[in-house]
């Protein structure tokens, strides 16, 4: 892949066209310095054109209820194929429930370790580079601003979170057609890093 595609590029005026209009309230410029990151992860692991614009696109449905979704993934597949609707769907948190609704956290997230346990390869991709950059995230909040930030904005707590990290880590290692090792060794040291934090600044408070 060359250094600069149009393909990645459309897909990033795609998300500012589009994800700011379905993003939460409160998120900022995070609905696209959030994907830009997770783009440059994939990236830097070698992963293809493909992965790369799914995993960029994936976040602009994910913050969609059903029924914005529906559109969305008619424009994606129009302007950047069905392969790469396919890669972005299978890559998706279930966040909403069939009404539109927000599902509780620990529901939906045991819904996506299941998911994780049959997603194509290309999909894994996405879900690593995106805790990578979510646990990076969550780590410099909590040097800056402390674990009562982690609770002001997180709707996990800190057993919660080592209990997603855990899951969700055991799972791909057992994905023996998944190759991205490197990816989990960099997830597996960053997520210890963030335990460790969460555990220690709950002794100091």
């Amino acid at each position: 892949m060359n250094g600069y595609s149009d393909r990645i590029n459309h897909a990033f005026a795609f998300a500012a066209k589009y994800h700011g209009a379905v993003a939460p309230a409160g998120t900022g410029m995070d609905y696209l310095a959030h994907p830009a990151n997770v783009a440059i992860i994939l990236a830097r692991y070698g992963c293809d054109q493909i992965t790369i614009v799914a995993g960029i696109l994936h976040h602009v449905l994910e913050d969609a209820v059903l029924n914005q979704r529906a559109v969305l993934e008619r424009k994606i597949a129009d302007k950047f194929g069905p392969v790469v609707l396919a890669v972005a769907k299978d890559a998706l948190e279930p966040r909403f429930d069939p009404r539109g609704s927000e599902r509780a956290w620990q529901a939906r997230k045991q819904e996506y370790l299941a998911q994780l346990a049959i997603a194509e390869p290309r999909a894994l991709d996405i879900c690593v580079a995106d805790e990578i950059h979510s646990c990076g995230s969550t780590m410099t909040a909590l040097r800056r601003l402390g674990v009562e930030y982690l609770r002001a904005v997180s709707r996990a707590g800190s057993e919660q979170t080592i209990w997603w990290y855990r899951s969700m880590l055991e799972i791909l290692a057992s994905r023996s057609d998944w190759p991205q090792r490197e990816m989990i060794s960099e997830l597996r040291l960053m997520s210890a890093d963030l335990v460790r934090s969460l555990r220690q600044r709950e002794v100091d408070l």
